[in-house]
């Protein structure tokens, strides 16, 4: 569990992102992992056609859902987000006062 919790729901930063979109917590890999298959589910995606789309096993997504890709890859989350019509934000958590 994150020592922050969940500032995104409390913070004006998540007015500014969220902007009548889903934003999603991400802050540690279970919580990305989550994240991802509520974004596959919504999507109607299978594991399958979401790693053959992204160009990654199955077995990745599946870590990847998990929360268990250590040493995640960048590049692999980037195709699949792209595949998810889905973006990463990365949040500058010291800047906000």
């Amino acid at each position: 569990m994150s020592r922050y919790g969940d500032i995104a729901a409390v913070s004006s930063y998540h007015d500014i992102v969220n902007a009548g979109r889903n934003v999603l917590n991400a802050r540690s890999l279970p919580r990305l992992g989550r994240s991802v298959r509520r974004l596959r589910l919504d999507r109607g995606l299978s594991q399958s056609e979401l790693a053959d789309r992204a160009g990654v096993s199955r077995q990745w997504v599946v870590g990847l859902e998990r929360g268990q890709t250590e040493g995640l890859e960048v590049g692999r989350l980037m195709r699949v987000l792209d595949e998810l019509d889905a973006s990463l934000t990365i949040r500058d958590d010291l800047g906000a006062d």
